[in-house]
């Protein structure tokens, strides 16, 4: 009876030429205001900016940051590392309930010198004395946990890894602050459904930056470029280090879904050395 019904009404509309009406109470509103954010020159490194979002109500923050690392982001807050002197503008995208699309606002900052990258502690730890180190999965019980909250493993506990896994590699070569992701060949692929890809595109040039985290559970987080990830690839591209010693690295990182939706929860990944 019901396709009855449609069939009466498509025959009716083709008859006597049915026309959309628009209602004209709905009112979508005008463009919110520009989202104000905050620049903060790091103390201890002239060349480190945190850039703070202090647009209340807003929601899908979305940082361009160029000749930053990273370059864009997608945090309310973050750090950036801007490795030559010179003129930038930082531009901020965001989106505000009960408005009209997305408004954006844009600073600029200056940068008086080149940066250097310092050889401290846990830069040390994680390029090897300074010079290139890589690091793999833990292949023990427990390596990758999800869940809600940070160090939750309430939606995953990984028993094992899959071989794909096993063979991946994140080397950090202190020389230029360069990034390499080595698949082997494969990458276990979260994106698409968690099967092997033999062609996974992996992202080339890739640089990373050692920062303070501002968080409660590290002292200091890893940045890398926008689309670069370590260990699972809907996480990153900012990791909190929980530890780091010469054979172990505990990061902390929130869940990136493949879609660009909001963080649901977290990931804790155990790296070992190579």
């Amino acid at each position: 009876m019901k396709y009855r019904n449609l069939i009466f009404v498509f025959v009716a509309c083709f008859i006597f030429s049915c026309e959309p009406k628009e209602d004209a109470g709905i009112d979508l509103g005008p463009l919110p205001e520009p989202p104000t954010f905050e620049l903060e020159v790091l103390a201890s490194n002239p060349n480190i900016i945190v850039v703070t979002s202090t647009a209340n109500g807003f929601f899908d923050h979305v940082w361009d940051l160029p000749g930053g690392t990273p370059n864009r982001s997608t945090l309310v807050r973050d750090t950036v590392f801007y490795p030559s002197a010179g003129n930038y503008s930082i531009t901020l995208h965001a989106s505000k309930e009960g408005g009209n699309g997305t408004s954006s606002s844009s600073q600029s900052i200056t940068i008086d010198q080149d940066g250097e990258a310092m050889c401290d502690p846990t830069t040390v730890l994680l390029t090897g004395d300074c010079t290139t180190k890589c690091w793999k999965l833990s292949e023990a019980p427990s390596s990758i946990k999800v869940g809600p909250v940070p160090f939750s493993a309430e939606w995953f506990d990984s028993p094992g890894l899959d071989p794909s896994q096993i063979d991946d590699r994140w080397c950090f070569t202190f020389e230029g602050g360069a990034h390499e992701y080595v698949n082997g060949g494969v990458t276990f692929s979260a994106c698409q459904g968690f099967v092997e890809d033999p062609n996974y595109p992996i992202p080339a040039n890739v640089s990373y930056l050692i920062a303070p985290s501002g968080s409660a559970n590290s002292e200091f987080e890893i940045l890398l470029d926008e689309g670069s990830w370590m260990g699972i690839e809907d996480t990153g591209p900012t990791y909190e280090i929980v530890s780091i010693s010469e054979d172990e690295m505990v990061l902390l990182s929130p869940i990136a879904p493949c879609d660009g939706s909001p963080s649901p929860g977290w990931f804790t990944i155990t790296f070992e050395n190579e």
